[in-house]
């Protein structure tokens, strides 16, 4: 953690150094930093908060999206440079314009899930799957049901898969679209049969009484989130990407390795510049269910094969099933080793080893 700390130091007054001192706070390039209500979107927030980018090479613009797919959208128009979203978007982004996945934020197996009401059918058969014990109620049950969820979504991976693990199709059920705000407004409201979370919101669901029926987790599946920089904008300025990285991966490994300080600042962080209401046992939750890499951890699932390319590959498969992609994207996004490049966090692990 010091070595990490010292490191993005060093990086930080190196980049400065390139400029005349009167002139760095005026001329410090902007980086448009992406971000969700997740925990994910958390680094940057708390770091700016914590005036860690006082002596950093850039200054930053911060960006707040209620989910993937309109954050894919304002990345297809230029708008930011460097975040960090779920596996659907991020593999998208990739195919599509390119985008760099330079690292992952958390693993969200556990915290892409699907819930149901306590008088839902489904809750008469438990453990009902053979080999997914986790998944609640059978084929039958789940058959013609209508489903709450934002879709082309890391959640709706997590559906699917879920589906699939029930030997069923999407077009089995009636899945209706909605950002998850809405979604749990409505299923609140009475609309819907199962409802499709990731956390946050999750931890209000429980705290509703709803019961859990299935997760990626529980469908078998890995959900990294990833972290990733558009194309044009790594390829410019990679040394402001490292940077970047510096101050974001100080902030995970403070996480990792001790997270109760960051209780607090992640609750203010959700409720009072996210908007949403949570209590502090509920922030603790993600600090249980998200396990968090550090940057040796990093570099090895970026350029273990096991690792995070086939954890995409389970993602572009489920994609190309869903008629979302076509066969010549999948094979370009698959030739492209998934857009994975480590280059940059290796770069940041080759300052941190100093």
């Amino acid at each position: 953690m010091k070595k990490l700390c010292a490191a993005f130091m060093l990086l930080a007054s190196l980049a400065a150094g390139l400029l005349p001192e009167a002139a760095v706070a005026e001329e410090k390039p902007v980086v448009r930093t992406s971000a969700q209500p997740c925990l994910h979107g958390f680094p940057m927030w708390y770091a700016e908060k914590q005036g860690w980018l006082k002596d950093a090479p850039f200054t930053v613009k911060f960006m707040l999206f209620a989910s993937g797919a309109p954050q894919t959208e304002a990345l297809a128009a230029d708008q930011w440079d460097i975040g960090s979203m779920g596996t659907v978007p991020t593999m998208m982004a990739s195919m599509r314009y390119g985008y760099k996945l330079i690292g992952v934020s958390n693993e969200e197996g556990a915290t892409n899930d699907l819930w149901v009401r306590p008088d839902s059918p489904l809750l008469k058969h438990k453990a009902a799957l053979a080999g997914f014990p986790e998944i609640i109620g059978n084929a039958d049950d789940w058959k013609g049901k209508k489903i709450l969820a934002t879709t082309v979504s890391t959640g709706h991976y997590a559906l699917t898969a879920t589906l699939k693990a029930l030997g069923l199709n999407d077009s089995d059920v009636s899945i209706v679209h909605m950002e998850q705000g809405q979604a749990m407004t409505a299923f609140s409201a009475g609309q819907g049969d199962i409802l499709q979370l990731w956390a946050p919101l999750s931890y209000v669901a429980e705290a509703k009484g709803w019961t859990k029926v299935s997760s990626g987790m529980a469908a078998k599946v890995r959900i990294a989130g990833g972290i990733g920089a558009r194309k044009d904008f790594a390829e410019k300025h990679p040394d402001l990407v490292v940077a970047w990285l510096g101050i974001y991966m100080r902030v995970i490994e403070g996480m990792k390795t001790n997270p109760e300080p960051y209780v607090k600042p992640l609750l203010e962080y959700f409720n009072s510049y996210c908007g949403l209401e949570l209590t502090e046992e509920q922030v603790r939750m993600e600090f249980k269910y998200r396990p968090l890499f550090s940057v040796s951890e990093q570099v090895s699932a970026l350029e273990d094969p096991a690792k995070l390319a086939a954890w995409m590959s389970g993602v572009a498969n489920f994609m190309l099933d869903q008629g979302r992609i076509t066969k010549k994207e999948f094979d370009r996004y698959v030739k492209a080793n998934f857009f994975i490049d480590p280059s940059f966090m290796k770069k940041l692990a080759a300052e941190t080893s100093k």
